[in-house]
C-alpha cells in the first residue's frame, strides 16, 4: 500500500470507528493540514500522526465516553485557502475543535477564524511569535510548535560555537523569516558581540531562483550563513547553489527542519555535507521508552524501517487537544481551555508544558551536523552528533 492511500485509510478508521455513535457521542476535529502543493509531505504525513492518534483513542473506547473523528480540509499552505476551509469545518462540519497548519502565514489565518468563531485551534507547526504577540494573541489559539525565538536563538549558539563573525542571512520575507530574524541577530550580539551581520537577502515567498541571492551572498565575503529557506524551498535552493561551491565556502546553519529524515532522503547525495540544520524528530536519536514505542508503531503503519518526522508532529498537537479534554471532563471551549493552560503531557519525544500567559508549549527541536550516515540502512545524511534544544530558556 502506498503512503497516500495509507492516509486515505487512516481518515476511513478514524469515521468508521464512529458509526456505533449517535451525534453527540462524537468529538469533531477539523485537521487542517496541506495534502497538495508545495508543503504536501509534511501536510500527509502530519496528518497521519493526528489520524493515528485518534485511532489509538477509539481502539481503547473513546475519550470521555465519546469517539475522536477527524475530518481533514486541504489547506494548500495558501492563507486564503485555510481560512475557508477553516470556516467550512466550523459552518458545514460542525466540528468541535481545529489543529492543522504549516506555514506561519496559515497559522495566522486559522487563528483569525478561530478567533472570530470562538473555537479553539492547535497550531501543529507555525512559529512565528507574531501568532501569539500581544497584539494578536487571544484565548483560543494554542501552540504545540516551537517558536521562531526558539529557532532563531538556537541558531545563534551554534554560530557562536561555528566562530562565525561575518555573518550573512537568507531568510523568507513573510512573517516566519522576520522573526527568525529578530531573534537570531539580538541573540548573537548577546552571545558573540564580535559577530557582524554583513549582508541580509530576503527572497520572496514562492521565489524558485535563487541565483541572485546566492551570488550576492558569495560576494559579501562572509564566513557563515544562517538561513530559514526551509524544508519544502531548500532542495532547489541547494541544487541551484552546489554549482557555485556555496557550500565549501561558507559555514551554513539552517532553520525549517531541513535536518529531517524526508529531506535527506529526498536530496539524497544533494543534501550538503556538513551544513548544521534541525528536525522535530529523528528515528534514529533514541530507541528508549516512549520514542521508540512511538518510532515502533510507524514503522508497521508505513511499512519502512527509517520513519518520518512529522507525524510526530500532527500526533503531539491533537494529543494536547485530547489530553486537555480528558483532564476537563467536557468538549466545552472554555474548560478545555482552562485545562490546557499549563498542562503538563509526556510526548514522544519527552514531556512537554503549555504555558498559560501565552499558550505556547516549550517545544524544542533536535540539532545536529549533517554527514555521510554510516549505516547501510540509511544510506543518506544523518545528524551527527544529534542533540535536542531544550526550549525554556530560549522562547522569550
Amino acid at each position: 500500500m502506498d503512503k497516500k492511500s495509507l492516509l486515505l485509510t487512516g481518515t476511513v478508521l478514524s469515521l468508521s470507528a464512529t458509526a456505533a455513535f449517535a451525534e453527540g457521542d462524537i468529538i469533531k476535529i477539523g485537521a487542517l493540514y496541506p495534502t497538495s502543493g508545495p508543503c504536501q509531505l509534511i501536510g500527509e504525513y502530519s496528518l497521519l500522526g493526528t489520524e493515528i492518534l485518534a485511532e489509538e483513542i477509539n481502539a481503547a473506547g473513546g475519550l470521555n465516553g465519546k469517539q475522536i473523528e477527524v475530518i481533514h480540509r486541504d489547506s494548500k499552505c495558501d492563507p486564503a485557502e485555510a481560512t475557508a476551509m477553516a470556516r467550512d469545518l466550523i459552518a458545514r462540519e460542525e466540528v468541535d475543535f481545529l489543529v492543522g497548519g504549516v506555514s506561519s502565514s496559515v497559522g495566522q489565518a486559522i487563528s483569525e477564524v478561530s478567533r472570530q468563531e470562538e473555537t479553539i485551534y492547535i497550531a501543529a507547526i507555525p512559529k512565528s511569535t507574531q501568532m501569539t504577540s500581544p497584539e494578536n494573541f487571544h484565548k483560543f489559539v494554542f501552540r504545540a510548535a516551537a517558536n521562531t525565538n526558539t529557532e532563531g536563538k538556537s541558531a545563534a549558539v551554534i554560530a557562536d560555537q561555528l566562530e562565525m563573525n561575518k555573518i550573512c542571512t537568507i531568510l523568507m520575507d513573510y512573517s516566519y523569516g522576520h522573526s527568525l530574524n529578530e531573534a537570531f541577530t539580538a541573540h548573537i550580539a548577546k552571545i558573540r558581540p564580535e559577530a557582524e551581520i554583513v549582508q541580509q537577502e530576503w527572497p520572496k515567498n514562492g521565489t524558485t531562483d535563487y541565483t541572485a541571492h546566492i551570488t550576492n551572498i558569495m560576494a559579501a565575503g562572509c564566513d557563515g550563513v544562517f538561513s530559514g529557506v526551509w524544508a519544502g524551498l531548500f532542495p532547489a535552493f541547494a541544487k541551484q547553489a552546489a554549482p557555485f561551491g556555496f557550500f565549501n565556502q561558507v559555514k551554513y546553519v539552517t532553520a525549517g527542519e531541513v535536518g529531517s529524515p524526508e529531506v535527506a532522503e529526498q536530496m539524497g547525495a544533494d543534501m550538503p555535507e556538513g551544513i548544521w540544520a534541525n528536525s522535530y524528530e529523528v528515528f534514529y536519536h533514541s530507541a528508549a521508552d516512549a520514542h521508540g514505542e512511538f518510532t515502533a508503531k510507524l514503522q508497521e503503519k508505513l511499512g519502512v524501517e527509517n520513519t518520518p518526522s512529522w507525524p510526530v508532529v500532527g500526533y503531539v498537537a491533537a494529543q494536547w487537544l485530547t489530553e486537555a479534554i480528558a483532564k476537563a471532563g467536557s468538549s466545552e471551549t472554555d474548560a478545555v481551555i482552562a485545562a490546557l493552560e499549563g498542562l503538563s503531557i509526556d510526548t514522544p519525544i519527552g514531556p512537554q508544558t503549555m504555558r498559560a500567559e501565552d499558550h505556547q508549549a516549550n517545544r524544542g527541536q533536535f540539532w545536529g551536523k549533517m554527514v555521510q550516515s554510516a549505516d547501510d540502512s540509511y544510506p543518506y545524511r544523518r545528524m551527527e552528533p544529534v542533540s535536542y534544544v531544550v526550549a525554556d530558556e530560549l522562547m522569550d
